[in-house]
């Protein structure tokens, strides 16, 4: 329960600091990560779009990183996704220090429903 009212109150201190900006809002997982989408990031090319991610982790990751942000396409035809580069900072919003910044060695997957990923793929190809 304490863990549970922590990240409620990291959710709503998070939405208040960026409600004047381009992120919102988009889903919080199971294991309490917080993920947002900057709207002003999406650039369509045909049956894709890529854009930028916010995620703020529940707990500190393995590496003791808060937050995250990502570059992500969507091809809104074959419901695939692949990562384009990551950020990593250790303190929430992608404050505090820069700890890793990398191209992820990754490949198109299929989007899964009922998942974070497809909660992004069904807004940014509505």
């Amino acid at each position: 329960m304490k863990t549970f009212l922590a990240v409620a109150m990291s959710v709503v201190v998070t939405v208040n600091a960026y409600a004047n900006s381009n992120w919102v809002y988009i889903n919080t997982s199971k294991s309490y990560n917080v993920f947002f989408i900057d709207n002003n990031s999406m650039q369509e090319s045909g049956d894709s779009i890529t854009f930028w991610t916010l995620t703020n982790f529940g707990k500190r990751d393995q590496s003791g990183d808060f937050s995250e942000k990502t570059q992500h396409t969507i091809n809104c035809r074959t419901r695939e996704m692949i990562d384009r580069y990551l950020m990593a900072y250790d303190d929430i919003n992608n404050n505090g220090k820069l700890t890793r910044s990398f191209v992820p060695k990754d490949s198109w997957r299929p989007i899964t429903p009922d998942t974070v990923s497809w909660s992004l793929f069904e807004r940014v190809c509505k």
